[in-house]
């Protein structure tokens, strides 16, 4: 069988390993109770690292990794792996999270922020195929947005590209609506006109996504203006998706 794209989804409580073959089809996934909040600089690599080594072991295929790809619940700087901002973890703000894996680990090994790999799967295989310039909008779990512009990702030059700044008082909400909810909503349809979308991608939670796209639609047309608002297609899938794409394109600089 061949080398395996290792993907580490870290999250608010727990943290996924999937393992992918080269084609990209999934083949083994595991999720550990570790909490991010738990996590330091100095524990980092010993826990990670563990899990993907624990991972293969119970796939049981004896296999290496080729590209392994790490998607964090804050903002990243993909070229070193420095995390701008870890909402969920202050103690790991400006620590690469990919530095200390690679002494240890002879693999390409690189790091993206969750949301922005929500929109590559999304693009790559859910409901954004063949659109270019799309806005996908997070209100259940980061609370936060990525851009894609004519087919690029765009990361800002603080690297903060789509943080919304929404206030923890509506983070805490079980339903999201009122005035302040409608705030950010007509801010994003301010955004997708700026930069002339095509199509807005909203993820929330269940109770809360159809009025949040009614609402949309609804300022939408107000504007007079033509944007497709959509769920997720590959729903919680999207950012595994995602990561696997970069992957696949980082796995090439580990041929012999």
């Amino acid at each position: 069988m061949d080398d395996a794209l290792i993907i580490v989804e870290i999250n608010e409580k727990n943290t996924a390993i999937s393992i992918a073959n080269t084609d990209g089809s999934i083949t083994h996934t595991e999720k550990y109770s570790l909490d991010i909040a738990d996590i330091t600089p100095e524990t980092w690599s010993w826990e990670i690292g563990g899990l993907i080594a624990k991972t293969l072991g119970l796939e049981n295929e004896k296999r290496s990794s080729k590209a392994i790809v790490i998607s964090f619940p804050g903002f990243i700087d993909m070229m070193t792996g420095k995390i701008i901002s870890s909402p969920f973890n202050k103690k790991l703000n400006n620590f690469s999270i990919t530095n200390d894996l690679k002494i240890n680990i002879d693999s390409p090994i690189s790091a993206e922020s969750k949301i922005k790999n929500a929109l590559i799967g999304e693009h790559w295989q859910g409901i954004g195929q063949g659109v270019h310039n799309i806005i996908y909008i997070d209100l259940k779990d980061m609370y936060n947005a990525a851009l894609l512009i004519d087919d690029q990702i765009i990361h800002g030059a603080n690297l903060l590209a789509g943080e919304l700044e929404i206030p923890e008082s509506i983070k805490t909400m079980q339903h999201l609506g009122g005035e302040k909810i409608e705030n950010i909503i007509k801010r994003i349809i301010d955004l997708a006109i700026i930069i002339d979308s095509e199509m807005i991608i909203i993820d929330a939670k269940k109770n809360n996504i159809d009025a949040i796209i009614s609402l949309m639609k609804s300022l939408i047309k107000e504007k007079n203006y033509h944007i497709k608002i959509e769920k997720p297609m590959l729903e919680e899938k999207s950012s595994l998706m995602g990561a696997i794409k970069i992957a696949l394109t980082l796995s090439f600089e580990n041929t012999d």
